[in-house]
């Protein structure tokens, strides 16, 4: 509880020192604006920032009395595994809102120096930078999280392991047989239930794809090895252990599926059907991760996976 209210307490005070800082900077950058919206408006942007800060800090226990003390020992359960799912979320999500408002910032101070702004919040460039700042917080965290965890659990093949280990050459052959059953499933899901493309299209998350030539290869990049190598010791590996400790491997498997499914929502929410594939995709990646003790085949499984689904998207939209 004693945590709880000091978590509280530097919300508030992140999302005061926040706002405050953005009272004096508008005031400074433009003190001939004396409408209160415009800073009323400033001041919700500077707590905003705050709150990004103070997520980012709370995930990384940075902050004095709102993490376990120093030496005590660290349980590893049902809520280790949670928060596993939780920390990784909130660590992408502050890492590309932090992003986000310092450039907002940053147009504001060019705007008051009457120069040109420089970003389009708009376009595909922008919401490419947002996704590499969230994804390389995400990975930060993953990493911070599993040395707290330790190595020895890291490379336990066990149920409550997280199964950075090796694999048997077996559990490769058949993570890329399961990739292909579920790819050509993707194919055809596409093919006796075809997207609305101009829906599709309209979603923000498909700027993402205008991309051409060299700006597109962060992108290739965090879709076929770093996303899938971080979901699957998020969901398949420290959370998938964590509840398994307490709940048992069906529970635990049952529970990760569904939360993995969940996760994809956003971009699934428009093509109903491809909860199908993401939910096959993420109970075979438990067999696997079960079947050869290491999480490695799983990993490879989602590579394979997102590779093979975004050529069907290709060949579908061709």
């Amino acid at each position: 509880m004693r945590r709880i209210l000091v978590s509280l307490g530097w919300l508030a005070g992140f999302a005061l020192l926040g706002g405050g800082a953005m009272e004096v900077f508008g005031r400074a950058m433009f003190p001939h604006l004396h409408a209160p919206e415009p800073h009323e408006k400033l001041i919700a942007l500077g707590a905003a920032f705050g709150l990004n800060l103070f997520v980012l800090a709370m995930c990384f226990a940075l902050l004095p009395g709102a993490r376990r003390p120093p030496g005590v020992a660290q349980p590893f359960g049902l809520a280790q595994g949670i928060w596993g799912m939780v920390g990784f979320g909130l660590a992408m999500a502050g890492g590309g809102a932090l992003l986000a408002n310092v450039l907002t910032i940053e147009n504001l101070a060019l705007i008051a120096r009457h120069a040109a702004a420089r970003v389009n919040f708009n376009g595909p460039a922008f919401m490419l930078a947002t996704v590499l700042a969230g994804e390389s917080a995400a990975a930060l965290w993953v990493v911070w999280y599993l040395r707290r965890l330790g190595s020895a659990r890291m490379r336990d093949g066990g149920e409550s392991g997280i199964g950075w280990c090796a694999a048997p050459a077996l559990g490769y052959v058949s993570a890329a047989v399961t990739a292909v059953w579920i790819v050509c499933s993707v194919g055809l899901l596409f093919h006796f239930f075809p997207p609305d493309m101009r829906a599709l299209r309209n979603l923000p998350e498909s700027q993402l794809f205008e991309s051409r030539g060299l700006a597109a290869l962060p992108l290739l990049a965090v879709a076929l090895f770093i996303g899938p190598a971080l979901e699957e010791v998020v969901f398949r590996g420290i959370a998938f252990a964590g509840l398994a400790a307490r709940l048992g491997p069906v529970r635990a498997a049952v529970i990760t599926t569904l939360a993995f499914m969940a996760a994809h929502a956003p971009e699934k929410m428009y093509y109903p059907p491809g909860f199908i594939d993401v939910g096959l995709m993420a109970a075979c990646a438990v067999v696997l991760r079960l079947r050869f003790r290491s999480i490695r085949p799983a990993i490879a499984l989602h590579i394979l996976y997102n590779a093979g689904s975004i050529l069907a998207a290709v060949l579908f939209v061709r």
